[in-house]
Parts: structure tokens; C-alpha cells; sequence
């Protein structure tokens, strides 16, 4: 019978070492061997196989370097953040499994994406100094008023730290409610700091609205619909992270609603009882000072002399 394998092909020794030269010669393209300044590797492309370093472009800096290298770098980084925001908007689940697959090249860092978005945010909202309370209802307690007045001042302007130091809690919460999607905590921080960089960026395009209505009795109606659109692109979002699973849609919304509600709300009502905790004598003091008022007789009028 016929032998089927391959039969090695012998090249003769100038021939091969003609091809092999043509090879390895360097082209047009290409760049010569040399030593990175960073490692000490020799380095036959551009950049450092072991520490990533260009090791073709380590010019000593001039003020002509610094004004082409300021704008380059802006551009970039506008570039990945704009990438990533984009992405993760129209379609979460695949973006962010393919970044926990090990595509990474083309986004932001998520704890970066977070920390970038989260800091335009505080800057503009302190410059702007928004108003998050309408007028005080004249049947509320002054107290009262003051006290959820405080806090709500207090939570506007650290709001978008405050989402950021949750990040932790909404991950667990991840991890509880999307575990048949088979992701680890550390892969749950990840997409918590990804779908939250997305929602304090959907509060930050509403700053402008928020700005005009400051203070007036919409105010809170803003707030309420731009809370809800948040929730309902985070219900959207941590579901689609569960589209590889087999799960029904309804099945998918219902896992995802509870990550994000539940890693905010539950902190906020636990604040809220400490807060009002910490103010209980004042309160207490207030709404018995108003009850006396309202229950104290009125004086009659004086009655005018007969002439």
C-alpha cells in the first residue's frame, strides 16, 4: 500500500540561508533591533515585548515634543473613553464579556472609565451648585426640613463618589443575582464599574436640565426621571450579561433589576435611618413645639371702646 504522509522536502543550504536573510531583513517598515531604555531587551519591533515600552521613540523631550504630544494624548484618551461609554450603551452584554474575555485594547480600564466620568461630574455640579429640594412646605417641621435639607446637600455634592464608593456593595450584589452567568466577584466589580461609569454619565448630560430647574418644585420630578432612566439602562444592562445563559428575557430583567437597585437603595436606607437617628432629639423636640403652637389657643381681638 501506498504510503499517504508527506514527505520532507530537502533545501539546500544556500538556499536556505537566502531565504532566511530575505526574511529577517529589515524593510522600509520596520524597525531595527534595539536595546529598550526601560528593560534592557532587545527589541526588534516597535514596542517591548516584556514591558511595553516604545523603544523607538525615547527622544530626549523639547517643548516642540510636549505641544505635538499634549493633544495626541487628549485625543486618545476622548477616544477610549468615548469608545467604551458608547459600547456599553448600546450593547453591555457583549462589550463587557468580550473586555472579561481578554478584548481590552479598545477600552478604558473600568475603575479609569469610572474614576474620569465620576470627577467631570463633581467638578460641573460644583460649579453649577444645583439645588436638589424644592421650596419647604410650610406643614413640614423646620427641623425636619433642615435635616433632610443637610443631607440631601451632603449627597449631591459627593453623589457621584458616593456611587462610586458603592461600586463594592453593587458587585456583590452582581455576584448573588448573576451567578448562573458564571462570573467571579472580581469579574463583578468590573461590570459594576462599567455599567456605573454609564449611569453617572447619563446624570451627567442632565446636569443642563437639573441647572434650570434648581431649586423650583420640578426639581424632584427631574430627579425622579432621571433616576428612573438610570435604573431601567441598569436593570437592561446586568441582564444582558446573562444572554449566554439560556435564561427567558423575563427571567434575565428579573436578575437584573436587583444588582444596581438593590446596591443603592439598601446603603441610602440604611444612611437615612442613621441619619434620622442622629437627629432624633432634635426632631422630637420640633414636632412638639409645632404641636404646641397649633394647639394654643388663639387670642381674641381687642375690643374697641364705645364712643
Amino acid at each position: 500500500m501506498q504510503s499517504t504522509s508527506t514527505s520532507s522536502v530537502a533545501i539546500a543550504p544556500e538556499l536556505a540561508e537566502t531565504v532566511h536573510s530575505l526574511a529577517t531583513a529589515p524593510t522600509s517598515h520596520e524597525h531595527s533591533a534595539t536595546a529598550c531604555l526601560n528593560c534592557d531587551t532587545l527589541v526588534l519591533d516597535r514596542f517591548c515585548g516584556r514591558c511595553g515600552q516604545d523603544a523607538h521613540h525615547t527622544h530626549r523631550l523639547t517643548m516642540a515634543h510636549m505641544l505635538h504630544d499634549i493633544p495626541h494624548s487628549v485625543w486618545h484618551v476622548d477616544k477610549g473613553i468615548l469608545y467604551s461609554i458608547r459600547t456599553i450603551i448600546s450593547r453591555p452584554g457583549s462589550t463587557i464579556r468580550s473586555y472579561l474575555a481578554g478584548q481590552r485594547a479598545d477600552h478604558f480600564r473600568p475603575l479609569s472609565l469610572l474614576l474620569v466620568v465620576t470627577g467631570l461630574y463633581a467638578f460641573i455640579a460644583s460649579v453649577l451648585h444645583i439645588e436638589m429640594l424644592p421650596p419647604r412646605d410650610p406643614s413640614m417641621p423646620e427641623a425636619v426640613w433642615q435635616a433632610q435639607k443637610s443631607a440631601t446637600d451632603l449627597l449631591a455634592k459627593y453623589l457621584s463618589w458616593y456611587y462610586v464608593g458603592l461600586v463594592p456593595v453593587i458587585a456583590a450584589f452582581a455576584r448573588l443575582f448573576l451567578r448562573r452567568g458564571g462570573y467571579n466577584y472580581a469579574e463583578c466589580l468590573v461590570i459594576a464599574a462599567f455599567i456605573t461609569a454609564v449611569c453617572n454619565s447619563l446624570t451627567l448630560l442632565s446636569l443642563p436640565v437639573s441647572y434650570i430647574y434648581s431649586g423650583t418644585a420640578a426639581i424632584q420630578k427631574v430627579g425622579y426621571v432621571v433616576s428612573a432612566i438610570s435604573f431601567c439602562y441598569a436593570t437592561w444592562a446586568y441582564s444582558s450579561m446573562l444572554a449566554h445563559t439560556g435564561l427567558s428575557l423575563a427571567g434575565r430583567l428579573v436578575r437584573g433589576f436587583f444588582p444596581f437597585v438593590l446596591g443603592i437603595l439598601v446603603p441610602s436606607f440604611i444612611a437615612g435611618i442613621v441619619a434620622v437617628a442622629l437627629n432624633w432629639n432634635d426632631i422630637k423636640q420640633n414636632i412638639k413645639q409645632q404641636q404646641q403652637t397649633k394647639s394654643a389657643p388663639v387670642p381674641a381681638p381687642a375690643a374697641t371702646p364705645a364712643h
